[in-house]
């Protein structure tokens, strides 16, 4: 078969569209060669010919044999050996130009090899190999850069230079070009990436005149500024080279090392993973890398075994089961085929989803969406712990195998270091907000940092060594006060109490019908725990029942259940009417605690926001520092006082309108909690608590703790009393000091309980007090004693207040 030739005619090359970053440029609207050199290039086959007349001596007689025949062609048409300015020159010796491609291409090489001729540098060939026109002439083939145009001209440039420099100088210095062919496959569509390798052994550097003496300095300096076109174009003038001689480049397909390069390149990036446009990219890399056009690619952040404060799975979630299943690692999803590589760790191929015996509900849904045989990879941090998940689907069985298990594991890596970046992305982004939103500076004392930091720019721009401003006010007065849940301890146990023994009964009440069914003595052993446990009674019920219980629960009840009810057909709906009342994150029953736990939620909201509004009100009278905390119940804290004030003069008559204040609003809130109990699923009450603390004091701002704290030895008593009245008793601990829809103000001297006392009476005379005002010495406090306090009962039928959630 004769090697055919297509010298001087179009290839179809010209016309393939050539994409820099940000630009395309076509061929046909490029002129002939995009990446024209400003150096003179002829055509010339003299250093061929020079190696092939090596080659007549050779000891190889099919070489010999060609060597020969050529070079006695040669001798008969001299003008081969001179350059060659018209290609019509080739077609006039065709047959000779045959033998010289035989020589350079082998015959096994000729409908494989990927191989075009140019003139030295040209981007356009003169001859094409058939395989190399057939992929030229494919439809949607590309030749792409890394670079822009200007970049990829001007390396151009420098590769010219590069060779001056070998030949001429004997610099050996070596820059090759960056392109890349991009063709689709016609079986699968996916795209194909070839990579170019140029062949420089036929090009002859030609000087014209004398030759520009560049000594190691001005070397050094080319070398040293790759980019600068100017400066190689002065030291190397394109009047002084010129370039003879004949290009050879060949392709050599990079399809899965192109893809792994730019799958690591999207990967590093710190929200590779957070945009499902970027996952779809990824998820078309993957089905390059693995030549697969139906593989589907599932990305998720998981936490397992630990859980965290961050949930990151929010917007790390494109796995294949993101529409129908909130969360993979859910107790009712145990034995599920997730459920087992999270628990190993190790990557898990199912070949055919179908064949598992006893799929879970995860594997149906699976099935459901077209998917046959999949791959889970657990992607794992330093200390072993799930942070993500990578999944491979493919809708035919056996379409995932051990063969591409090996493949992935070159890969996996890299998921598990975008899902850890992209993790920290996500955290970056939540203290940032936590900073801005929930730790700025209360917009009453913000002149003061603003005068602090404008302190330390004059410092840095006067030379003078900075150092931290210390920001405090003098003399301001605290107004503390509470409104408690009364027993949340007690209530908070008992509701544990409750869903742990409802778990265990209902429980045994599965294995009593069990005992019927199956032969297991197991059950019997299980059985005569749960009756141990469930004659433990509620008032001696404490944190270490609590921890057996669960385990109790967790370790043999659960697992009992989920085994017994597959196996057994008469015992699966009782099964699954036992886990639908667990709850998915912790995997126990949680009725009554939810209940507790919602209603403490609500009552918290309510009261905060209550008490928010209140300040907001009285900060238009006279601005204050004010915080806010949330227990079982809400406490807040308020000080006021002229250093806190810039423009404005605080007085007596100031402070004690925020005191009253103070105790209008506690009675509210109090008819506030009544109103909103009607409406929780557990009923609360709130005891309320102040402390008439009626002496200035100083604060600082605490620069580790971003709060404000007392300030002073003498101030820190009134953070001991304040930390120890919540306990306060009275009738020598016959009675806790603070009951339900009552309000309790503690005092220390007679001064503090006359100012009160003119204010209850008001509060007498405006309905918010219900029966006589109660005087009390409280119970000696570790290290505080003669602490006395007023105590009344709020009216809570008056002012009906409107409840919002």
């Amino acid at each position: 078969m004769e090697l055919e030739m297509t010298l001087g005619q179009p290839t179809g090359l010209a016309d393939i569209p050539i994409n820099f970053p940000g630009k395309e440029v076509s061929g046909s609207d490029s002129g002939d060669d995009p990446f024209k050199i400003p150096y003179d290039n002829v055509l010339s086959l003299e250093l061929i010919f020079q190696r092939i007349e090596k080659a007549t001596d050779s000891p190889d007689f099919g070489i010999r044999y060609i060597a020969r025949e050529i070079m006695r062609r040669v001798e008969q048409t001299p003008e081969l050996r001179a350059p060659i300015k018209a290609l019509s020159t080739l077609e006039k010796h065709k047959e000779t130009m045959e033998l010289i491609m035989l020589f350079l291409v082998p015959p096994t090489d000729r409908e494989t090899k990927l191989i075009r001729f140019s003139k030295p540098f040209e981007f356009n060939p003169i001859y094409v190999s058939p395989a190399m026109a057939e992929l030229m002439n494919m439809k949607d083939a590309c030749f792409s850069f890394s670079n822009k145009m200007e970049e990829v001209m001007s390396r151009q440039v420098v590769m010219v230079g590069c060779q001056i420099l070998r030949q001429i100088y004997g610099v050996e210095v070596d820059v090759k070009p960056s392109a890349m062919l991009t063709v689709p496959d016609l079986k699968t569509g996916l795209r194909r990436f070839y990579k170019p390798t140029m062949d420089e052994r036929f090009i002859q550097v030609i000087t014209k005149g004398e030759v520009p003496k560049l000594g190691k300095k001005q070397i050094q300096r080319l070398l040293h500024n790759i980019s600068d076109t100017a400066l190689w174009l002065e030291l190397l003038p394109p009047e002084k080279f010129a370039f003879h001689g004949l290009h050879i480049s060949d392709l050599t397909e990079v399809t899965e090392e192109q893809a792994l390069s730019q799958l690591k390149h999207r990967l590093i990036s710190r929200n590779a993973i957070l945009d499902v446009e970027k996952v779809i990219e990824l998820a078309d890399l993957i089905r390059v890398h693995f030549q697969n056009k139906d593989l589907q690619l599932g990305l998720a952040a998981v936490d397992y075994p630990n859980s965290r404060a961050v949930d990151h799975e929010y917007r790390i979630r494109f796995n294949f089961l993101s529409d129908s299943v909130d969360r993979l690692t859910q107790e009712i999803y145990r034995g599920s085929i997730y459920d087992q590589a999270f628990q190993s760790g190790e990557v898990l191929i199912v070949e055919d989803l179908t064949a598992i015996q006893r799929p879970t509900k995860l594997e149906k849904l699976l099935v459901k969406r077209g998917i046959r045989s999949i791959l889970i990879a657990p992607l794992l941090d330093q200390n072993k712990n799930v942070i993500g998940l990578a999944e491979l689907g493919s809708p035919i069985p056996y379409g995932i195998n051990a063969f591409m298990e090996i493949k992935f594991r070159e890969i996996r890596g890299l998921f598990r270091t975008a899902v850890e970046r992209s993790r920290e992305y996500i955290d970056n982004r939540i203290e940032a907000i936590m900073r801005e939103q929930y730790t700025s500076l209360h917009p009453s004392i913000e002149w003061k940092f603003t005068e602090a930091a404008f302190d330390i720019l004059q410092r840095q721009e006067e030379g003078i060594q900075d150092q931290p401003e210390v920001i405090a006010f003098k003399e301001v007065y605290p107004l503390y006060g509470q409104a408690d849940i009364v027993g949340s301890s007690k209530l908070r146990n008992a509701a544990i109490y409750q869903d742990l023994f409802d778990n265990m009964r209902a429980g045994r009440f599965f294995l009593v019908r069990a005992l019927d069914l199956v032969d297991f003595p197991l059950i019997q052993q299980v059985i005569m725990r749960i009756d141990n446990y469930l004659a433990t009674e509620v008032d001696t019920f404490d944190n270490s029942h609590e921890i057996s219980f669960g385990e109790l629960v967790h370790k043999h009840i659960t697992p009992l259940v989920s085994q017994l009810g597959n196996q057994n057909a008469e015992l699966k709906e009782l099964a699954d009417n036992y886990f639908m009342r667990l709850d998915p994150d912790l995997g126990l029953f949680y009725r009554v605690r939810r209940d507790y736990e919602q209603s403490v939620q609500k009552l918290n909201r309510v009261l905060s926001k209550f008490f928010s509004e209140r300040d907001q009100a009285s900060q238009a009278t006279m601005p204050h520092y004010y915080e806010k905390y949330k227990t079982d119940g809400v406490e807040y804290e308020i000080y006021a006082g002229q250093s806190l004030v810039k423009d404005r003069e605080f007085s007596d008559v100031h402070l004690k309108n925020l005191r009253l204040s103070q105790l209008i609003d506690m009675c509210k809130a109090t008819r506030l909690v009544n109103q909103t109990s009607k409406e929780l699923p557990m009923p609360l009450r709130t005891a309320q608590l102040i402390f008439a603390y009626t002496s200035p004091l100083d604060i600082k701002f605490r620069m580790d703790e971003k709060r404000f704290d007392v300030d002073g030895d003498y101030n820190v008593r009134y953070e001991i009393l304040k930390k120890r009245i919540d306990k306060a008793t009275i009738r020598q601990g016959a009675e806790r000091l603070t009951l339900a829809n009552q309000i309790s103000i503690v005092y220390l001297n007679d001064r503090d309980r006359d100012e009160y006392m003119d204010y209850l009476d008001y509060l007498q005379q405006a309905g918010y007090v219900d029966g006589e005002i109660e005087e009390w010495v409280l119970d000696p406090l570790q290290s505080v004693n003669g602490l006395r306090a007023l105590r009344f009962k709020v009216n809570i039928e008056e002012d009906s207040v409107e409840v919002e959630d």
